[in-house]
């Protein structure tokens, strides 16, 4: 019965990171002719819509949540098309001109504002980092009286994202780790999402 569900859990996945890299797909083919016009927008919803595997995780609820807040009146103003497609460039990691050249985690998930405070707080890294490797870094937290955490966890305060970022984010794989942080902060748990500059201002 485990190996069942282990069997399902992996088709689950592997139906997710079709999705997102087809949503990614449908984003830079939107984008490619630097417009957004009203039938896209009406398709996005539609093609969310059939696709409730990613469109009810993060980042596919992000981009459903405003798809369905642009369509609520049934008119798409500039300033709503702006912001939509604003939220596409993030998606795929920016403009197709600099895609090809970009490399770090896209920016939806991140809590910009949010201060890094170290001693007793507990930390999970995800990615690849500038500062040094991972294992480095997790040192540097704990020499300061940080506490890590291999895998996300209720009791994480901060997941931090390296520099770096990985190539898989960017092909539609976003990593479990800030999946399951998103969900947290969602349920109203004090998680903060933060960007390695972030974590190393605060060293």
């Amino acid at each position: 019965m485990s190996n069942f569900f282990v069997r399902q859990s992996a088709a689950y996945r592997n139906d997710l990171n079709r999705s997102a890299a087809a949503l990614i797909g449908i984003a830079q083919g939107i984008l490619c002719d630097a417009h957004l016009n009203d039938d896209e927008v009406r398709f996005l919803d539609t093609w969310l819509n059939q696709n409730s595997a990613i469109a009810t995780v993060w980042p596919g609820s992000v981009i459903h949540a405003r798809v369905r807040n642009v369509l609520a009146d049934a008119v798409v103003t500039s300033e709503e098309r702006e912001h939509l497609v604003e939220l596409l460039q993030q998606l795929v990691g920016g403009t197709l001109e600099t895609l090809a050249e970009s490399r770090h985690v896209i920016d939806l998930a991140f809590d910009h504002g949010a201060s890094v405070a170290i001693p007793s707080s507990t930390f999970c890294l995800t990615g690849d980092f500038v500062f040094a490797t991972r294992a480095h870094c997790e040192s540097v937290i704990e020499n300061r009286g940080g506490i890590v955490s291999k895998s996300v966890t209720k009791k994480v305060a901060y997941v931090v994202v390296g520099g770096l970022g990985s190539a898989e984010w960017k092909h539609g794989s976003f990593g479990t780790k800030i999946e399951k942080a998103v969900a947290y902060r969602d349920s109203g748990l004090p998680i903060r999402m933060v960007h390695e500059d972030q974590w190393a201002s605060a060293l």
